[in-house]
């Protein structure tokens, strides 16, 4: 009957001894996880103030390209003069908000 109980003495203890290195691997594991999450989203952060200013960029083509298309609508006398305006204002402002709005998803 001894013999049975020093069996599972040694059942439990290896169970422990596997339960503690686990949590032990698990908990190394998450520091490691942990450092190389807040160095990724040092390193996104770091492009936000470039990626807006391409954004503006952009948003300054498509003033460029949306006044030449409206002053050649206009001299060609097309009717759609006003929703090729409303499309122009439309996507230069979508982009200028959405490089206002950039750094506010990484705060």
């Amino acid at each position: 009957m001894a013999r049975f109980s020093r069996s599972g003495f040694a059942r439990k203890g290896t169970l422990a001894l596997a339960a503690v290195t686990v949590a032990i691997g698990d908990a190394m594991a998450a520091s490691k996880g942990a450092a190389g999450f807040t160095k990724a989203t040092q390193e996104v952060s770091s492009y936000q103030t470039p990626v807006s200013n391409l954004m503006k960029a952009i948003a300054a083509v498509i003033v460029l390209v949306g006044a030449f298309n409206v002053y050649f609508k206009m001299q060609n006398g097309d009717q759609d003069v006003k929703k090729t305006i409303m499309l122009t204002i439309g996507g230069c402002i979508a982009f200028i908000a959405l490089s206002e709005a950039l750094p506010l998803f990484f705060k």
